[in-house]
């Protein structure tokens, strides 16, 4: 079984770490741990979301501290992020069916995470309230960067709305917009792109996927993605929630770069001090 790994962002807060030292944790990494019932000389794995990764144990001072609990580092490896980075563009959606995106794109290997509030949003997040759901939504993201045993965490952009989206794209990015109209399969698609990531990554250093809310991405959002050069792309042959879209797209996304076969490539440290 695979380490549990435990996210802290200032773990390097006091400088770089390396094998042999050791380090107290934030209060509440320290509160999760003991939750978790992590016992003295039980390895498992620090990141910081940025690929930092740390092997460590309880230091037998810290054992059983609500706070300020101490580790003793084994290794350091920083992970090289690979491209082409991924995006999901994902439009806010009821039932808490955005969230189940988010958390299963992160499991995936979502770099970037954009949501969208788009003109047919049932699901709205009010100027007085954005802040708060912004900071729920990283909070999924982050929960599920430790599920996934990640060294990285997706980042989460701020809200856009309606055709402000357009806004956000890129002209290197390669833009694909999920529509249930649209006449171009996306697995044909992605049988034509370069197999090898880091070509794909030279080509589109992004590749953005957009899904839209329950009722439909409007007329003029679709006419603002075509200006910004994406492409409507379908699925399959059943019409996907907005729970399920994203993931699957990136799930195909993954396997056209190679990432999920035996000749994919892993992600590999561009350091490693044991």
């Amino acid at each position: 079984m695979s380490r549990s790994v435990f996210l802290d962002r200032e773990v390097e807060a006091a400088g770089p770490v390396t094998a042999g030292d050791t380090v107290e944790l934030a209060p509440g990494v320290a509160r999760h741990l003991a939750v978790t019932r992590i016992r003295v000389g039980e390895e498992f794995d620090l990141v910081d979301g940025a690929g930092l990764r740390l092997r460590a144990v309880l230091a037998a001072d810290g054992a059983g501290a609500a706070e300020g609990t101490r580790v003793r580092v084994l290794s350091v490896v920083r992970e090289e992020r690979t491209g082409p980075e991924l995006v999901l563009v994902q439009a806010l959606a009821k039932g808490e069916r955005d969230a189940q995106a988010i958390e299963a794109a992160t499991e995936i290997g979502v770099d970037r995470v954009i949501p969208w509030q788009a003109a047919r949003s049932i699901a709205q997040w009010p100027a007085k309230k954005e802040q708060k759901a912004h900071a729920r939504w990283r909070s999924l993201l982050e929960a599920a960067t430790q599920q996934s045993r990640r060294s990285r965490a997706p980042e989460l952009e701020q809200l856009a709305r309606g055709r402000g989206i357009a806004a956000r794209l890129r002209e290197d990015d390669l833009v694909l917009v999920l529509h249930e109209e649209a006449r171009e399969h996306l697995a044909d698609l992605l049988a034509g792109m370069p197999a090898d990531a880091g070509a794909q990554a030279r080509a589109h250093p992004r590749i953005v996927l957009v899904v839209g809310p329950e009722g439909g991405i409007s007329g003029e959002e679709i006419e603002a993605f075509a200006a910004a050069g994406a492409r409507p792309v379908l699925l399959g042959p059943t019409v996907l929630r907005a729970s399920s879209a994203g993931p699957a797209g990136l799930v195909l996304v993954q396997a056209a770069l190679g990432r999920w076969a035996a000749r994919g490539e892993s992600p590999r440290p561009a350091e490693q001090i044991d």
